[in-house]
């Protein structure tokens, strides 16, 4: 579940969401990616990438790329905003690498489950 905090709620202006984006990223001949946010007008999300509903609270206040989608399932995300000098800057509590490091297996062995 997506929770979006109150800070950020008030940042959102009307009609906004909040887009969990996939940056793809280039690693040596291998091509990855990474998650990022960003918000959005609701009318302007680009439906032609597929973006994705997440189940969130409140409702309908998150949307996510088809490739960040499978790294939100199952996963309990807060998402917050800071304001400095008039700029909205959105994160969540995910790690940095979250994306980066599930693609290559580096969660698993940063956690001990790889040997």
């Amino acid at each position: 579940m997506i929770q979006v905090t109150d800070r950020a709620r008030a940042a959102l202006r009307e009609g906004e969401v909040v887009i969990f984006d996939w940056a793809p990223l280039g690693l040596c001949c291998a091509c990855t990616g990474q998650l990022w946010l960003r918000p959005a007008p609701r009318a302007l999300v680009p439906r032609h990438r597929g973006f994705r509903p997440v189940d969130a609270d409140p409702g309908g206040s998150a949307v996510a790329h088809p490739l960040a989608y499978p790294f939100l399932l199952g996963r309990d995300v807060t998402i917050d905003c800071r304001s400095r000098l008039g700029f909205r800057r959105f994160s969540t509590d995910l790690p940095p690498d979250v994306g980066l490091a599930d693609l290559l297996g580096l969660a698993a062995l940063a956690k001990g489950r790889i040997v």
